[in-house]
């Protein structure tokens, strides 16, 4: 030992000769690039397990159902089951076919926790949820919010201001260890950050709550406010429910991660505001262009010229001027990455309804939707808009039992929106939707509406694609590691 230390460096001669010798190896026998024994080739497999967690009922007045839809492949394989978030939770629906559409009240469902819906073999392919709450009398009111899979990074956007009455961040853990988050509130002033929004401990199969609307109280009185859900070990399933003072309460649903090109589909038509909110996380201001694409093509006004969005803050823009009572799909591209969402509020301010950016649907494995929850004595509304193309989409109604109605297909310009009006099944029912051989992408939202007139409530309901199959990336020999 004396020897080697006085001869530290022959030492490392030594070292580094057997790595010189380790590495030549290993280039020796490396495998040609796109040879045989070379990494292999990209593969699309077949989803065989999903989860999604519905957050827990808010009105003990309405009509709260999960409700839960995979399309039919011609495999009868598999389970679904709906329980409570807890271990040895007793079992509140259970699938029996995929193509039919699974419902279940989660009105009462033990104590006002998150359901959450396990799906293997068959039924996990392609799964969609969604959880909606409707009044049973003569009053009208609809609220509807997708069930999502537990993550590390949550994104949602909400307008603050006096007539936001209460902001709730709700969070559950489906997994056995403890999740620790943390809540990030982007104001119009800037970052928002209290010992409370810190360090959120979620028990295992456990739930907890983030009050955020004195927070945002502590802002500016500017009407735009972004939230972001992160992990600091494990994961959360994170849904936000905004309560107002005029336009009721709904779920505000999650948006895209920041990107310096977002669309956000589904703002319906009719008179009131249309509330464009977005945020830039970084440390850098964000400038903003606008765009807005209605039935008969582009919108072209004024006040859709540059927005200039602070840094680490959120900025609103009103759409009400250009959009004049139109439905429309709004494009926004900055020159930093940012988030976006839309308020809708009727002429009058009591009836709300949010809707978020949301992935197109495009060809390949990404070409197929659903949408799970239209309740009995409701009517859906699909909003298509495609921004850059032609597009086309068929959608088909999808009764419980699993039986379908006509396909319809639907044509969209490219820069436009259609508006399309759905005959549906009576009773409960899904719409499955396909993109077109040849189509483009298309940017697609559900306006679900109870009632009629000054007394209908509506909701908007973005549709992300529900692939069935996945691709998986070619495994290759490396030494770098997955991020």
């Amino acid at each position: 030992m004396k020897l080697l230390v006085e001869n530290r460096f022959a030492l490392l001669g030594l070292v580094a000769i057997a790595l010189a010798a380790l590495f030549g190896v290993a280039f020796v026998t490396r495998p040609e690039p796109g040879g045989a024994t070379g990494g292999g080739s990209a593969e699309t497999m077949r989803v065989e397990s999903a989860l999604r967690v519905c957050p827990p009922a808010q009105d003990d007045d309405l009509l709260t159902e999960a409700a839960a839809f995979t399309p039919y492949r011609g495999e009868e394989d598999g389970e679904l089951l709906l329980t409570a978030n807890r271990a040895n939770a007793r079992r509140l629906a259970e699938g029996e076919l995929p193509g039919q559409l699974l419902t279940a009240d989660v009105s009462e469902a033990d104590e006002g926790r998150h359901t959450v819906l396990r799906a293997e073999g068959a039924f996990a392919g392609g799964l969609e949820a969604a959880q909606t709450a409707v009044a049973e009398d003569d009053d009208a009111s609809a609220s509807v919010v997708r069930c999502t899979e537990p993550g590390w990074s949550t994104w949602f956007t909400a307008p603050s201001g006096e007539d936001l009455k209460k902001l709730t961040v709700h969070l559950a853990n489906v997994d056995s260890g403890t999740a620790v988050a943390n809540v990030d509130v982007y104001a119009a002033d800037g970052p928002i950050a209290e010992e409370e929004t810190r360090g959120v401990e979620v028990p295992s199969e456990g739930e907890a709550t983030v009050e955020l609307g004195e927070l945002t109280e502590l802002g500016s009185s500017g009407r735009a406010v972004a939230v972001h859900v992160r992990t600091a070990s494990g994961r959360v399933a994170a849904s936000l429910f905004a309560e107002r003072s005029k336009g009721g309460s709904e779920w505000a649903p999650a948006t895209e991660r920041p990107a310096t090109r977002q669309v956000v589909a589904g703002v319906p038509a009719g008179g009131g505001s249309r509330t464009l909110v977005v945020a830039a996380p970084g440390d850098e201001p964000a400038s903003v262009d606008v765009r807005l694409f209605g039935p008969d093509g582009e919108i072209e006004h004024e006040a859709l010229d540059d927005l200039d969005v602070p840094p680490a803050a959120s900025a609103a823009l009103s759409l009400e001027g250009p959009l004049e009572k139109q439905a429309a799909t709004v494009l926004v591209e900055s020159d930093r990455p940012v988030v976006a969402g839309v308020l809708a509020e009727r002429e009058g301010g009591d009836d709300s309804a949010y809707t978020a950016a949301a992935p197109a649907l495009e060809e390949g494995p990404g070409g197929t939707a659903a949408v799970p929850a239209d309740p009995d004595d409701t009517s859906t509304e699909l909003l298509v808009g495609a921004v850059e193309q032609d597009a086309s989409l068929i959608v088909t109604p999808v009764a419980e039992d699993g039986t379908t109605a006509d396909p319809m297909k639907v044509e969209v310009a490219a820069g436009s929106t259609a508006e399309v009006e759905v005959e549906s099944p009576k009773g409960a029912h899904a719409l499955l939707l396909e993109l077109s051989d040849g189509s483009g992408p298309v940017h697609a939202a559900a306006v679900l509406t109870q009632g009629k007139g000054e007394k209908r409530s509506t909701a908007v309901l973005p549709v992300p694609p529900a692939p069935a199959e996945v691709r998986l990336p070619p495994v290759v020999d490396s030494l770098t590691a997955l991020p």
